[in-house]
């Protein structure tokens, strides 16, 4: 039950980044049994929908939101929203995130922007017009769209590598279903205040990951008071869920010592 004037965010876990100790199907089970109670996951794709649900179902697991394809991993493409050339592929995706989506009950898909060797017209273009159709068709399916900010750091050649390109876009597109994936890491390593960037964008942030800063460790490893911006996030109104997309330092559950209090 949550206590009065306490801070409660909704933790999901990662299952690409935490409990790789164990086999990919048997994560699921490991985060329900730590007390996770919604999951996210990108490499679902070799898997049957159907069946992920009844996993999740079975073990009261949510699943929170659904990346769309990211190209040819083997090349290291990390979407393709935003890469010329490529727009069928891209529709593909999407219709098939959007049918996982819907399959495992999740709220959001999530179009990856891409790497480009330069955000030049054309790639704004291509850009735009993707990410006005993935909205369209969300949308259409009772879906959210989500834009996540990865800086040229982590991922060079990302196309969406800053926060006011990122406004410059929620502008264009002009939608009310379009909103920011805000993950700490990237925030505080490209605007060097994550709290700030969730106070800065209050109101339009659909969901949430959490990483420390260095090292994209767990929370109380670095730099960023998480208690500060489960604070902001709370006085600022939001209510999803905060993925935790780190990498634990010594396993896991070990890990999980400074979040145990929110599960």
């Amino acid at each position: 039950m949550r206590r009065k004037g306490s801070i409660m965010p909704r933790l999901n876990a990662h299952l690409g980044y935490q409990f790789t100790e164990f086999e990919p199907l048997e994560r699921f089970a490991q985060a329900a049994r730590a007390g996770f109670r919604g999951v996210e996951w990108p490499a679902i794709y070799g898997y049957d929908c159907s069946w992920l649900r009844e996993t999740i179902d079975l073990l009261g697991l949510e699943w929170i939101q659904v990346t769309l394809p990211f190209g040819d991993a083997r090349k290291g493409e990390k979407g393709l929203a935003a890469v010329p050339g490529r727009e069928d592929e891209f529709i593909l995706g999407l219709r098939e995130a959007i049918r996982y989506a819907n399959t495992l009950g999740a709220r959001w898909i999530h179009p990856m922007a891409g790497i480009v060797s330069e955000w030049d017209e054309a790639t704004r273009a291509t850009y735009l017009k993707n990410l006005r159709r993935a909205v369209d068709e969300a949308a259409d399916h009772g879906l959210g769209t989500l834009i996540e900010v990865i800086g040229s750091g982590e991922v060079p050649g990302y196309a969406m590598c800053d926060y006011g390109r990122a406004d410059q876009v929620f502008n264009e597109v002009g939608s009310e279903s379009l909103r920011l994936l805000l993950d700490t890491y990237h925030a505080q390593v490209v605007a060097g205040n994550a709290i700030g960037v969730a106070r800065d964008w209050a109101g339009r942030i659909g969901h949430v990951q959490i990483a420390d800063v260095p090292g994209r460790h767990e929370p109380g490893t670095g730099s960023i008071d998480f208690d500060r911006f489960f604070a902001v996030l709370e006085s600022t109104g939001y209510d999803g869920w905060v993925g935790c997309e780190y990498k634990p330092m010594n396993g896991t559950l070990p890990g999980l010592t400074y979040l145990r209090r929110y599960l």
